[in-house]
This record gives C-alpha cells, structure tokens and sequence, in this order.
C-alpha cells in the first residue's frame, strides 16, 4: 500500500470502488436468477417444492452462520487479496454447479458460493473507508444501488434468452456465469489497489473480541438488519418462485417473467442513488422507509394477484422505486457514532448478513407454504407482508442523531 497525502483522495478511487462492486453485484445476480434457471434443474433432478426452496436459501446459510466470524478474522487482510481470493473461490463454485450430478452436490456448491460472497464483504467497508471522504459515502453505496440495478436487473432479462437459446441446458448457463466471474477476477487482479488513510492512523485499533462487541453494540444497527430482513424475504421469494408461478397460473412465459422482475430490479438500482440523496438531503430518510415500504407490500400483492402483462410492468416499475430504499439503509453503518475500521468492516457484513437471513428465509417459507396450502400464490401473497419490516425501521431509526454525531 503506497501512503497519500493526509485527507486526499485519487480519482482512482472510482476505478477501484467500481470494479469491486460490479464483482460483487455479478454475485448477486448469479444467485437472483436462480428463479430462470430453477424449472429446468427440477425438471432434470425432479426436485420437490420444498428442495426448490432449500436451493433457492442455500446460498446464504454459510453468510447467516459465518458473517461475523469471517469478517472479524479477514479484516485484517488486506481488500485486494481477500477479494481475489473469494473471486476465485466464486468462480470454482460455478464450474462444480455446473457439474453436479446430484441435488446435495448442488446445494453444496450454491452453499460455498454464497460463503464466497459474504466473504468478500469486509473488503468493500474497507475499501470505501480508504478511499472515500464520508461525504461520498452516500454516493458510494448510490452507485452500488445502481450497478445492482443494471446488472442484476440485466441478468434476469438475459438468462432466460441464453437458457433458451442453449435449449435449457441450465448447465452450460452456469459454465459461462463461471467465465464471467473468471474475467472479472483477472480484471481485480491488474487494477484493484489498496492505500492507507492517514486520518485513521491515530484510531486506536480494536482487537479479539473487542471487534465484534464495539461493531455489534450499536442500537441502530441492529434496526437497519432487520429493516433488510423483512424486505430481502419477500424479494428472495419472488426471485426463486415468481416466473414459476406466472408460468403455472397465467401461461407467462419465463422469458417474459424475467423481463418484468428486471425491470423492477433496474428501476430499484438507478432510482435508488436520487432517492437516497434527496432523503438525506432533507433530513427525511425515515419517512421515505415507510412510503417504500408500503409501497413495496402494494406492488408485491399486485404482482401476485393479476396476469394482465401490461399492469405488470407497471406494478414492477413501482416496486423498483420501493427498492430505491436499500442506499438508505446500508449507509447507516458507516455513520455510526466512534466506528473503528475493523468495527465498520464487521458491522458493514452485518447488515449483508441480515440481507442474507431475509433472503434466505424468502424462499424457504414460500417452499413450505405452498405445501401447506397447495397454492404458490397464496404462499407469494402471504409473504408479501414481510416488508412491513421497512416502515417499521423508518419509524425508529435514529438518522437525525447519525447526522450530528458524524459532523
């Protein structure tokens, strides 16, 4: 790491913010569009609902059960080998996927990558903390909101167009997602760095223990994790069961299903950076969660109920602007009052974790819905509600004492 100037900051700093979160949002969208995929593998593995489910939150029981531990221990890597290192992983987990001839050999293979992915999420607090003014932080998290959208949103809209176009090979579909991580990790390789932050050489460095309890004993936190649960569940479950249940119910096709789930994704990435700026730039950010929320359990319940094309793009489009919330929320650890860099790193994991418990939990509960009530729409309508979690963290997150406790 080549030390700067105190309190300066290279307009690289965008090449390697920018290359570290369109790995990680590729991440994300190799696991959100599992849904496409999913009809073709449980037609070949003739999997149950119930396994659909427990494919569909595999990927997240390593984040849920491993988070803090691997974030208090790769915190003290440096970002560039702990991003290369889970890049690789990633892109081995991909290959074997492809590969599993099995339903346990691809559960497993979801389950490393989705340890792959969280593993690499100290490297992203780290990162901004080096790079990045606090002032930017917003619109750090912003650009992720809308590299989420773009390539996410892109996914969901090209994986059923390359299943189709591979006569629903799903494994060949996974074997180029495998090529992609391995050019994105080639990319990280030449042009990811790291730099000292001098402003940070004076913070007294926390070790052990100290680490978790100094991340994890702020109230807020804990508020904004559970903000993303509720949200993150209903959106998992869409995600997993959503094309399937258009198929079944309305004859819509999954190619035109995923289009709909992309244009709320796309929506969501690129409106989010405006919504957050204008909700932190009035002072108004718990009131802008609890309109999203309820908009979120509108545009849900909608989407559910009807089959007219039209309205559902419509529904989508306005779900996308719900989902403008996520910069709001995913700022609040980097403003937490006297947060230590090791301390942010845990902490920041930690809301991804909780992101990871929603998704999880999403499509896990919609598998054994559907059992119970014989009805994936029921199951999709019941799990709706679940982002009432959003208007419940509007009203008590603290955003107003964040603001004067950081200047």
């Amino acid at each position: 790491m080549t030390p700067q100037a105190p309190l300066t900051y290279s307009r690289y700093r965008w090449t390697v913010i920018g290359i570290w979160l369109f790995s990680s949002v590729s991440s994300f969208m190799v696991l959100n569009t599992l849904g496409i995929l999913l009809p073709a593998i449980s037609a070949e593995l003739s999997l149950s609902p119930s396994q659909q489910g427990l494919l569909g939150s595999a990927s997240h029981w390593g984040n849920i059960a491993l988070a803090i531990p691997l974030s208090w221990a790769t915190s003290r890597l440096s970002p560039k080998s702990l991003t290369t290192a889970s890049l690789v992983m990633a892109t081995f987990c991909l290959f074997l996927q492809s590969w599993a001839p099995v339903f346990v050999v691809l559960l497993a293979g979801r389950l490393l990558f989705g340890i792959s992915n969280i593993a690499q999420m100290p490297a992203r607090a780290l990162l901004t903390r080096q790079w990045f003014p606090p002032k930017e932080v917003l619109m750090v998290n912003g650009l992720s909101n809308v590299l989420f959208g773009l390539v996410v949103g892109g996914g969901l809209a090209l994986a059923p167009v390359i299943l189709g176009y591979l006569d629903g090979d799903w494994r060949m579909t996974l074997r180029i997602f495998g090529m992609f991580f391995a050019g994105i990790t080639v990319l990280w390789v030449i042009l990811g760095k790291t730099r000292a932050n001098e402003s940070d050489q004076d913070v007294v460095t926390p070790h052990g223990m100290e680490v978790i309890k100094g991340a994890l004993g702020h109230r807020d936190l804990w508020l904004c994790g559970l903000g993303f649960v509720g949200a993150t569940m209903s959106f998992g479950a869409f995600l997993a069961f959503y094309p399937t249940l258009m198929l079944q119910e309305f004859d819509i096709s999954l190619r035109l299903s995923g289009s709909i789930l992309a244009l709320g994704v796309v929506v969501g990435g690129v409106g989010g950076l405006g919504i957050a700026w204008a909700a932190s730039r009035f002072g108004r950010e718990g009131r802008f969660l609890q309109v999203l929320g309820l908009l979120m359990i509108g545009t849900n319940l909608g989407m559910v109920l009807t089959g007219a094309v039209p309205a559902l793009f419509a529904l989508s489009l306005f779900n996308g602007v719900a989902w403008a919330f996520f910069p709001i929320l995913v700022t609040v650890p980097f403003h937490l009052p006297g947060i230590k860099p090791r301390e942010l790193a845990v902490a920041f994991t930690f809301t991804m974790m909780m992101t990871s418990v929603g998704t999880s939990l999403g499509p896990l509960f919609t598998g054994f819905l559907q059992e119970a009530f014989d009805s994936l729409k029921v199951a999709l309508f019941i799990i709706s509600f679940t982002s009432i979690s959003l208007i419940m963290a509007g009203s008590t997150l603290r955003f107003g004492s964040q603001r004067t406790a950081n200047g």
